[in-house]
């Protein structure tokens, strides 16, 4: 079984590898300004160049961005998943929902499944997660997810919390 046929189920949603299929709903997603408020903002032809590296990261870690979607409609709600940043050496959990998944506990949701992949399928023992030091939302998300702040970093110019877990069994007990 191939990277293609990876898919994570939650009560309320499916994860799957994105792919090129998903390039519109993304750019539409991508297309409010208040969802990318704190990411880099990017039209059509850059989300689809986005896409293409997120799959080309699938075919090289076997992880990588899922789409998020609504499992009881089919609906396209964002992207999920892991991505490996070579320059640290991390790989990070990261979430974009559409506005209108907002304040649902959607993006909590995606996470803790996207990380429990992370630490199950893949044997890692840290995964980080980098949110603009403005993103409220992100950083609530990342504390529900029981991250906490490793240290801070400037990300393409942009001052940055690094939170981060570490695995359930690399976990000291209480």
């Amino acid at each position: 079984m191939g990277w293609e046929s990876v898919q994570l189920r939650t009560p309320r949603l499916l994860l799957r590898p994105i792919t090129d299929v998903d390039v519109d709903e993304l750019a539409a997603v991508y297309d409010d300004p208040e969802v990318v408020r704190f990411i880099k903002p990017l039209d059509r032809t850059g989300t689809a160049d986005q896409v293409a590296r997120f799959v080309d990261e699938w075919q090289e870690h076997g992880f990588g961005i899922l789409a998020v979607v609504d499992a009881a409609t089919g609906r396209f709600l964002g992207r999920s998943g892991l991505h490996y940043w070579p320059q640290f050496d991390e790989v990070e959990v990261g979430w974009v929902l559409r506005r209108d998944a907002w304040g649902q506990g959607l993006a909590t949701e995606a996470g803790a499944a996207s990380l429990a992949w992370a630490f199950k399928e893949h044997s890692l023992s840290l995964v980080t997660a980098i949110i603009a030091r403005g993103n409220r939302g992100s950083i609530g998300v990342a504390r529900r997810l029981g991250m906490s702040v490793l240290r801070e970093d400037d990300i393409y110019g942009t001052p940055c919390f690094v939170f981060s877990t570490t695995s359930p069994t690399m976990q000291e007990p209480p």
